[in-house]
């Protein structure tokens, strides 16, 4: 398996996974127990995406497809 952190420039973490939950994507938002890193990094949270064996490539695209709904939903390109 494997966990994904990341930001989607212009949309706060805990935003981003309200929207993704209303297109059926479930995310974690928030410090992910690794509160000195996001202050290394200059960041307030992050989210995180987790896969594992069962995990299907249209299960991929539909996360892609949410972060895009978000971006448009929230204005950022």
């Amino acid at each position: 398996g494997a966990a994904l952190s990341f930001q989607v420039e212009g949309i706060h973490p805990h935003d981003l996974g309200q929207v993704l939950d209303d297109h059926g994507v479930a995310i974690r938002v928030g410090h992910h127990c690794a509160w000195p890193v996001h202050r290394t990094m200059g960041v307030q949270s992050t989210a995180r995406a987790s896969f594992y064996l069962y995990n299907t490539r249209d299960e991929i695209d539909v996360l892609a497809e949410a972060i895009v709904a978000a971006k448009n939903f929230f204005g950022v390109n």
